[in-house]
């Protein structure tokens, strides 16, 4: 889980305490006097005007528990094989009508309690997780929300530790929304470099830690075109990424290195009434040189992740380059059951031979399989089986002290959800 913020739990009690009572400050005197609480059906369902005031105001959640148990191969015997999360979201949507259109503040809170972190690590105490804070306004967005790169999202991949390949990043942004005819949209923003990098690292692997460190950088520059129709959607993103690397305390780099990476996308998502009402099949692909996180790539045991680039003796950078492909079909066989497969496949190169040498591997492979099945016994309550299966394999392997411990590692991951919206 990306972007975590904590805060100190007393305070964090105190907030939620805040939170409940909103609705109630919100409604006043329920006597069947008030009127002054009026839905406002411009904006949909949901929706009340605030009392004295021309916004509408939503408020809505969820809570999810979780119970997850995963392996992989090489596993840490101090790592726990079955853990628990419970997730409480708090959703609370404004909007008020303006003669340069709609200005909407949304908010998503988590509140999280988990046994272990992600794929069974060390134990993890309670926190609260930003999950999305931004403003729109006249086709500007500002704030926290989902890149606008994203596409697929690990769309109908339930619960909070997916294992799967696909993007689904959160991070602040500064960005904005042409509307087209038909449809169809362009949207730019810049984004939170430091969100997407996952670093730099030296071509030989026997070189201190220490000798070089990420340098400053520019925001990440994000252009997508695409459009939304009755017979699905499509998008196209482009993304620029800055590779910085500059001396540190050992430094054999003489100075601070500077290059620009980038990241292509293509998706689209066909409904598919046809087959059942509400199906789904969503086709993507990425290709990443010196931007790797915007592969997606899943990589559980965090062996050996991959950089944006490897520093040579010189300075130079030898980028990272890698491509993915994602794939997920939701069918519902009924009212009350439905089920979604999903998969991906990606890889990254090693393109400088001494890293190639030291790391043990020319590059790694990543393979993700699973499905799910969920019944929906009354509409505000789900109960999800899913289970996922994660390759994380080197290619050319052969052991170092740097390369991954074993040539592939293999996860394994199943989790019971149950889910109450609100």
């Amino acid at each position: 889980m990306r972007g975590r913020h904590r805060i100190i739990w007393g305070s964090a009690a105190l907030a939620v305490a805040l939170i409940g009572t909103a609705p109630a400050a919100l409604a006043g005197d329920a006597s069947p006097r008030d009127t002054s609480v009026r839905r406002c059906t411009a904006e949909g369902a949901g929706f009340y005007y605030i009392p004295g005031s021309d916004t509408c105001l939503r408020l809505g959640g969820y809570l999810w528990t979780e119970t997850y148990l995963n392996s992989y191969t090489d596993y840490p015997a101090g790592n726990d094989r079955l853990y628990w999360v419970a997730t409480y979201g708090f959703e609370m949507d404004a909007r008020t009508a303006t003669e340069y259109g709609t200005l909407r503040s949304y908010m998503e809170l988590r509140m999280i309690w988990r046994t272990a972190d992600p794929f069974s690590g060390a134990p993890s105490e309670p926190f609260f997780q930003p999950w999305d804070m931004h403003i729109e306004f006249s086709g500007l967005t500002a704030g926290l929300t989902q890149s606008f790169f994203d596409f697929y999202a690990n769309a109908n991949v339930l619960g909070t530790d997916p294992a799967t390949i696909g993007d689904q990043t959160q991070l602040p942004l500064l960005g904005y929304t042409w509307s087209l005819a038909n449809g169809y949209t362009a949207r730019l923003s810049i984004e939170d470099s430091a969100v997407r990098d996952v670093g730099v690292l030296s071509a030989d692997a026997t070189v201190p830690s220490d000798s070089f460190r990420p340098a400053t950088r520019l925001p990440d520059v994000v252009g997508t075109f695409g459009q939304n129709a009755d017979w699905g959607q499509f998008q196209l993103s482009g993304a620029l990424h800055q590779i910085a690397a500059g001396a540190g305390s050992d430094s054999v780099v003489g100075t601070s290195s500077h290059e620009w990476g980038y990241a292509l996308q293509a998706g689209v998502m066909f409904n598919l009434p046809q087959i059942a009402t509400g199906d789904t099949l969503y086709l993507q692909a990425a290709y990443a040189d010196g931007a790797v996180s915007y592969l997606g790539l899943i990589d559980p045991s965090g062996d050996f992740t991959a950089p944006d680039a490897f520093v040579r003796g010189d300075g130079s950078l030898a980028r990272t380059r890698g491509w993915s492909v994602v794939g997920q079909y939701l069918h519902n066989w009924n009212a009350n059951w439905n089920s979604a497969i999903f998969g991906g496949y990606g890889t990254f190169d090693i393109t400088d031979t001494l890293a190639r040498a030291t790391y043990g591997a020319s590059g790694v492979a990543n393979i993700n399989a699973g499905a799910n099945l969920t019944w929906t016994p009354v509409a505000p309550l789900s109960i999800t089986l899913q289970y996922d299966y994660n390759l994380y394999q080197a290619q050319d392997w052969r052991p170092t002290a740097d390369s991954l411990p074993v040539a592939s590692q293999q996860a394994h991951q199943l989790m019971l959800m149950v889910a109450r919206t609100f």
